[in-house]
């Protein structure tokens, strides 16, 4: 059985005090369990161009270039897998482009890791795609929408299909059912064109047997969108909103994630001596050397044990 990763990220956001945190990530790394979240963009590109993505600017998507080769993936998986709690395919770029994943999840699944998610806008999943992840192990899809009507999700996610949307979800929904533990969780970015319409959210998606609901704060990331318009008719529309969802996943055992005070509490409480960021242009630190160390290797090399013992004290 899969662990519960909402579980602990309560209990990580009832321990407020970092320095005890620290000191539970030191004493983890130190009798090598396994702490990390590893955030894996296998390529750097994207099929979309969300309009409050980077991806919408020209000379920002030049420079997202590159994607691992197959033959690379069983050297990942020796150097960071071992110590991997968590392991997210899809953070900064849409996974479904790289045509992998399914070997990813399998030998994610052969190193122990005991929860793999992929994040994507699922336009480019196929009944077949869905199938092979789910079979190798898959225990979450994340997918991103930025709209509960089709005239705003297609606006605001360009080159997106609404219809394309529900077809996978509808695929999703068919195959999760073998499946008992795994989960389907909806990202939702929330911005002054779709809050009112937000309330409508299980009108729309209702019949997708989705599990958790995260709403996220819309975020300057580089893309066209950079801001939310909060005036008095938006924290109108997000107060009726929340009301509502905030019922709806009550009745319907959804697990619901929101913004408090319109920030992303989820990342607020990442503690950054165990979240990592994989991709073509950066593993793990910029000092790490893949190909040549180990994650184990490259935290003695750089003791990275006494810099965890000594943040226990600052």
């Amino acid at each position: 059985m899969a662990i519960n990763v909402y579980t602990l990220q309560k209990i990580n956001k009832l321990i407020k005090n970092k320095r005890l945190r620290n000191f539970g990530i030191w004493m983890m790394h130190i009798t090598n369990r396994r702490y990390l979240a590893i955030f894996f963009d296998p390529v750097l590109a994207c099929n979309l161009r969300c309009r409050s993505c980077y991806f919408s600017d020209e000379a920002t998507r030049k420079t997202l270039k590159g994607k691992f080769a197959h033959e690379d993936l069983g050297r990942i998986a020796e150097v960071i897998f071992p110590r991997t709690m968590k392991l997210q395919i899809g953070c900064s770029a849409e996974p479904t482009l790289y045509p992998h994943n399914p070997e990813i999840i399998r030998r994610a699944k052969e190193h122990g890791i005991p929860y793999i998610s992929l994040t994507s806008n699922a336009n480019l999943m196929t009944e077949e795609s869905i199938v092979a992840m789910l079979r190798e192990g898959l225990n979450e899809f994340t997918i991103s929408v930025h709209g509960v009507k089709k005239e705003t999700y297609e606006y605001l996610m360009q080159n997106a299909g609404f219809e394309t949307l529900q077809t996978s979800l509808g695929y999703i929904a068919r195959h999760k059912k073998d499946y008992p533990d795994f989960k389907l969780r909806i990202n939702f970015t929330i911005n002054h064109l779709n809050v009112e319409e937000l309330a409508d959210f299980f009108d729309v998606f209702g019949d997708f047997d989705i599990d958790i609901l995260q709403l996220r704060a819309l975020k300057d990331i580089g893309g066209e969108i950079k801001h939310v318009e909060k005036d008095a008719q938006f924290q109108q529309h997000l107060q009726h909103t929340l009301t509502k969802l905030r019922e709806a996943c009550r009745t319907r055992n959804v697990y619901l994630i929101e913004p408090d005070n319109f920030e992303d509490e989820e990342n607020k409480s990442i503690d950054h001596h165990s979240y990592y960021y994989v991709s073509p242009q950066m593993f793990v630190d910029k000092d790490m050397d893949w190909r040549k160390e180990t994650f184990n290797e490259f935290t003695k090399r750089t003791k990275f044990s006494k810099v965890l013992f000594q943040s226990i004290f600052k």
